[in-house]
């Protein structure tokens, strides 16, 4: 007996999906330079603004949260 599909691949939807986010973040950053507005990005986990004349200043760090150990039978208990 074969076990049973949990997900149907969904590939061209997915493709579609991460070339859509990418034209539109290029659109974006491209509309803001020619409106001279500042580009607000992350990379390695900190967040960095650049204005328009390509200065990148550091922001603050962001630290990400360790995941919470659940194990079966574990008792959650929401106030």
């Amino acid at each position: 007996m074969k076990p049973a599909k949990l997900f149907r691949t969904d590939s061209r939807q997915t493709k579609s999906l991460i070339s859509a986010g990418i034209n539109s973040a290029k659109n974006a950053i491209r509309q803001s330079k020619a409106l001279d507005l500042p580009i607000t990005y992350i990379k390695d986990d900190a967040i960095y603004v650049e204005d328009k004349f390509g200065v990148k200043q550091q922001g603050s760090i962001i630290r990400k949260e360790q995941p919470k150990n659940i194990i079966k039978g574990m008792i959650l208990r929401a106030k």
